[in-house]
């Protein structure tokens, strides 16, 4: 991978953060990542130990400043600094470098996820059925593609583009001009740390739902290159079903450089698997190559997830999704 463009500056009177052991220190003035967020959620209820010592204490990350409330697409004024996302994007990469997987808090609003919510269930309205996945396996696992690049074209999926009806999970994922700042665009911190790796081409977007009584999926990896990007739609517990990742495995490190062989080990700070529950509104990124499965869906309601698969830039696609027109 390129030598990254992130540099974190050591400034005088900078702090360790809270609850944070391993972190690395970051000026007072600058972002805030507060892992230690997560503690306070009841996401945690039941998860053994390790796992969440390991969620709280290294990967899972909370991006606040004083000019807005968090980084989700709809909360901007007036953006953040440089300086802010530079350091926050830099401390991300460098858990994904390390742990290849990290918790994103806010990466929606209330607002986006409800318009996202909107759109699937007009879509998976039997007259789309053409364009729906439909159920994936008998374990009452269902997805719903929004954008098809042409890469994934085939029998479960004829479609290429974004489908009629997606206009507003589209608005809520891509980079946006401010209203009262006519040349600055809103950051959406996910996609600014995909693009650190190379990973600037997003190859899906659906919405993926573990109804209740879902079985545990098959373990499986997704490519041999990437980042997988999962937004939570709704509080994701233990009983909810979340994505497990299993760290034992040996897996491609992330990006393309001399040192992008297999792993041989995990990382001695990691637990063999984690369980990666999260407050809706959250998104968990993590290696497309690592070992990982849906967990069973314990609980009384459906888990709705948006699934994002990226990638280096693809040969079928020019330009990127977001200058794609609809379904065709």
């Amino acid at each position: 991978m390129p030598q990254s463009r992130y540099k974190v500056k050591k400034e005088k009177g900078s702090s360790k953060i809270k609850g944070n052991r391993n972190a690395k220190s970051l000026s007072t003035t600058s972002t805030i990542v507060d892992p230690s967020l997560l503690t306070r959620s009841a996401v945690l209820d039941g998860l053994p130990r390790e796992e969440a010592d390991f969620l709280t204490r290294h990967v899972c990350f909370s991006f606040r400043s004083p000019s807005f409330t968090d980084c989700s697409s709809r909360s901007f004024k007036e953006g953040p600094s440089k300086v802010e996302v530079t350091t926050f994007v830099s401390q991300v990469v460098d858990a994904l470098q390390q742990f290849h997987m990290c918790v994103l808090y806010d990466a929606l609003s209330d607002q986006d996820i409800e318009n996202i919510m909107s759109e699937y269930e007009d879509l998976l309205d039997v007259k789309h059925g053409a364009h729906a996945i439909g159920e994936k396996d008998a374990s009452k696992r269902s997805g719903t593609r929004m954008w098809n690049c042409p890469c994934q074209l085939g029998p479960n999926c004829s479609f290429q583009g974004w489908r009629d009806g997606s206009e507003e999970t589209r608005l809520a994922l891509q980079k946006r001009r401010t209203s009262d700042q006519g040349s600055r665009r809103k950051t959406h911190m996910w996609q600014e740390v995909c693009n650190e790796f190379g990973f600037t081409h997003i190859a899906r977007v659906e919405v993926v739902t573990s109804h209740v009584g879902c079985r545990n999926q098959d373990w499986h990896c997704d490519s041999a290159h990437g980042i997988t990007v999962i937004f939570a739609l709704v509080d994701i517990d233990l009983a909810k079903g979340p994505t497990e990742i299993e760290f034992i495995t040996p897996f491609n490190c992330l990006g393309h450089d001399a040192n992008s062989g297999k792993i041989k080990q995990k990382h001695r700070l990691a637990p063999p698997s984690v369980h990666a529950v999260m407050p809706k509104g959250s998104v968990l990124m993590f290696n497309a190559n690592a070992n990982h499965r849906g967990t069973a869906n314990l609980s009384s309601s459906d888990r709705p997830i948006l699934v994002l698969d990226t990638s280096p830039p693809c040969e079928h696609l020019d330009g990127s999704c977001w200058e794609q027109n609809s379904l065709s």
